[in-house]
């Protein structure tokens, strides 16, 4: 409120001109509270106020910022018409008025602030406080005088705005042009805008407001206490416009260009529908191509951007900075290491999908992203692809062996040691050793899978924990299974276990397990399963030297009697000629019982040449 306005006032007086002086309705303070009610600033920092008045919604923007705290002061552009209330405006944000409100609180601040003030003078410091404290909260630019003719390409966070009520519904309608970048709106209208569209101008408003889901709301009196009264019905609306997703033209047409390429080759078109590693070769490729036109048109533009016309100074004001994929940034362009960026980010993704990794144990995945980092400087194209794959081969090969022969352990002896555990364990006379052992039908292992966190009617464990428990154990199966189930998915039967509230029997693709609270976790092979387990079993003996030299390689009749007490303790009971039938199964499918458990992984299908 101006200095000097009394309630026995026409705040119409203020006004300039006829126009503003039939639509000058200054915001009651309540109504402007209702307006920013709701109004998160920490994501409000730049506000337009297009029919400004003498300030009302700008002092109670200023006010909220500093009751909330959350943050120290927004920026606010300011537009009215009105000649004279632009000079209020203008006054009332100045310096010269700060100064003022300083000269005022003089007094105050020499002497101190004691018993002996009287109620008035804490009253008046007080308001001189509070009005220094909220011409702090908001910088203040006046930056037009008619909004339908303001043209500018900054954005803001905010629209408010009390316009007129007779032309209301086009002051609306240039605030959702000037936002259509994204940004939010929150205007004052008169409820008949709204209500009664009779007008082209008002339906198409009332259009737009719906497709934008505008929330609309209706307020009785809101004016008939005011400064300037008046008995209409109000309407609050709140637009939220979400910025738009920009295409790129650059990259359109190269992956335009990349597109026909591939409709005039017919090799490149089968590969590129039937190799995922070739799509994703093309793409990484028209990410380039992409990128070094737009360096090539913004080094041709930033002449054009230089930070002062008359000095001559050539840097540009918009200067490219290449960012890391751990987001920091490396300062001036840089070529190369924009190169070694987009590369990197293109190696992780291939070791991160499930279609080229996913039948890799835990350890073997971290070994190779412990890797990855080295790959920045290799193209991401199919004949390095190709090398990476051959030249770890061996390394996986190792690798799953020792994942294999670990599993073994672990579903054997290392937890052997537990009451409950060491009932499962199956021994036999080992070759040299009375310490040979193997795996039953039924193994019990450790698995801390509790969730605190459960959420009611679902079972106790948890899914991600009982999936870091579980996936290891399949994926050696996998290794050791002829035909793996390529469509199981352990994630979605956990999921399922877990919303049914099931701990127990839940069966998986090998085994079924039963969840327990002490921590521990049941497992009981499938009878489709047992010629896997026996693989296993196999495998880990032979790894050990538990099993004679010429195990599988000799037939039963040939081998000595202490080979043969080792095959009837190993297949059998332990009695003569006990494990001769089992041991003979064995010869009769060496490709299956004795082959390395390494195979070629239609994960990691050998890449196309380039």
């Amino acid at each position: 409120m101006v200095s000097g306005l009394g309630r026995d006032m026409n705040p119409a007086d203020l006004t300039a001109t006829d126009e503003s002086r039939r639509g000058f309705y200054p915001t009651p303070l309540k109504l402007a509270e209702k307006m920013l009610k709701g109004l998160d600033f920490r994501y409000v920092s730049r506000i337009l106020e297009p029919s400004a008045g003498k300030g009302d919604l700008i002092k109670a923007i200023a006010q909220t910022v500093r009751v909330r705290g959350c943050r120290d002061s927004v920026e606010v552009d300011a537009i009215e018409l009105d000649p004279y209330l632009r000079q209020i405006l203008k006054y009332e944000w100045s310096e010269e008025k700060k100064h003022e409100l300083l000269e005022k609180d003089d007094p105050y601040r020499e002497r101190a602030y004691n018993a002996e003030w009287t109620d008035k003078e804490r009253e008046e410091h007080a308001m001189i406080r509070e009005e220094l404290a909220i011409r702090d909260a908001v910088s203040l630019h006046i930056v037009h005088d008619d909004f339908f003719t303001y043209r500018t390409w900054k954005a803001y966070d905010l629209i408010i705005m009390n316009p007129p009520f007779s032309n209301g519904d086009l002051h609306l309608l240039r605030a959702l042009e000037v936002q259509k970048r994204g940004g939010k709106i929150i205007c004052l209208l008169n409820a008949e805008t709204i209500r009664n569209q009779y007008t082209a101008t008002r339906k198409i408003l009332a259009g737009k407001l719906k497709d934008l889901n505008a929330e609309i709301e209706y307020i009785e009196g809101a004016f008939s206490d005011a400064e300037r009264r008046t008995g209409v019905t109000v309407a609050i609306v709140r637009v939220d416009i979400p910025k738009p997703e920009y295409e790129s033209d650059i990259y359109s047409r190269m992956k335009k260009a990349a597109e026909r390429r591939i409709e005039t080759d017919p090799e490149l078109q089968e590969l590129i529908t039937a190799d995922f590693l070739e799509q994703a070769v093309q793409t990484y490729r028209v990410e380039v191509d992409a990128t070094m036109e737009f360096i090539r048109e913004y080094t041709a533009m930033s002449r054009y951007m230089r930070r002062d016309l008359d000095s001559g100074e050539s840097d540009p004001i918009i200067k490219i900075m290449v960012y890391n994929n751990n987001g920091y940034g490396y300062g001036d362009f840089d070529l190369n290491k924009y190169m070694r960026t987009v590369r990197l980010k293109y190696w992780k993704a291939l070791l991160r999908n499930k279609k080229f990794t996913g039948r890799l144990t835990s350890k073997l995945r971290e070994r190779y992203q412990s890797e990855v980092r080295k790959m920045a400087d290799y193209e991401f194209s199919m004949f390095n692809i190709k090398q990476v794959y051959f030249d770890m081969l061996d390394a996986m090969s190792k690798g799953i062996n020792e994942a294999i022969l670990e599993l073994f352990d672990t579903l054997t002896v290392k937890y052997a040691h537990w009451d409950e555990c060491k009932t499962t364990v199956h021994y036999f006379n080992g070759w040299k050793t009375n310490k040979a052992h193997k795996i039953g039908s039924k193994v019990i292992i450790p698995a801390y899978v509790h969730d605190s966190w459960m959420s009611s009617g679902e079972a106790w464990f948890d899914e991600r924990k009982a999936y870091d428990v579980i996936s290891d154990i399949e994926k050696a199966f996998d290794y050791l299974s002829a035909k793996p189930n390529e469509e199981y998915n352990l994630e979605a039967r956990l999921h399922w276990a877990k919303t049914g509230s099931q701990t127990r029997n839940i069966r998986l693709k090998y085994f079924k397990i039963d969840f327990f609270k002490k921590g521990t976790m049941h497992i009981k092979f499938l009878p489709e399963a047992m010629p896997m387990v026996e693989r296993l079993n196999i495998f880990g003996a032979q790894k050990h030297n538990w099993l004679p030299p010429n195990y599988g390689k000799s037939s039963y009749s040939v081998m000595t009697e202490e080979e043969k007490s080792i095959v009837d303790s190993f297949h059998g009971d332990g009695a003569a000629g006990s494990g001769e039938n089992a041991y003979a199964e064995v010869m009769r499918n060496a490709e299956f019982y004795l082959a390395a458990p390494m195979r070629e992984l239609p994960a990691l299908m050998a890449p196309q040449s380039e």
